[in-house]
């Protein structure tokens, strides 16, 4: 009968965690920077000068939306004040490409299926799937960059 029980448990746990998993897919890094620009009301390139829960960027460059003052409150709660799982945080301080949406209180997110990145590729986004190296993908990231830079001075 325990066994049973461990068992019955077991298999409704499997079932059960994918619910509260994000499921992001696999991209090349190009669509993977278009899906996560569609749907992000800010892009920024930033320092990130805390990390944490809490953390907090420094914007170097608005690449879309609004700047809103000089420095970003992050946070890995949703409107309601749950942790949503997600959102992600920085785990390094240095210079990301930042694709954010406004929580309430001035707040803003991630998700870890976006883009956003270091500018070093120290890390790379969950989503990406690849065979390119580090160095191409660096490479690639300055352009998208140059292209979002280009694009942002027409509006």
């Amino acid at each position: 009968m325990k066994r049973i029980s461990i068992f019955i448990t077991l298999i409704l746990f499997m079932f059960t965690s994918r619910l509260f998993a994000c499921d992001c897919g696999d991209l090349d890094l190009r669509s993977l920077d278009e899906r996560s620009y569609k749907y992000s009301d800010l892009v920024i390139i930033g320092d990130v000068i805390k990390t944490g829960e809490n953390y907090k960027i420094k914007i170097v460059e608005v690449l879309k939306g609004e700047k809103k003052g000089t420095i970003i409150k992050g946070t890995i709660t949703d409107e309601k004040g749950y942790t949503n799982s997600c959102f992600t945080i920085p785990r390094e301080k240095g210079r990301y490409i930042f694709y954010l949406n406004e929580i309430k209180n001035k707040k803003y997110s991630y998700s870890s299926c976006s883009a956003s990145r270091p500018l070093n590729m120290s890390v790379y986004p969950i989503s990406l799937k690849t065979e390119k190296n580090k160095s191409e993908l660096i490479s690639e990231t300055n352009n998208w960059i140059q292209t979002l830079r280009e694009n942002h001075r027409k509006i």
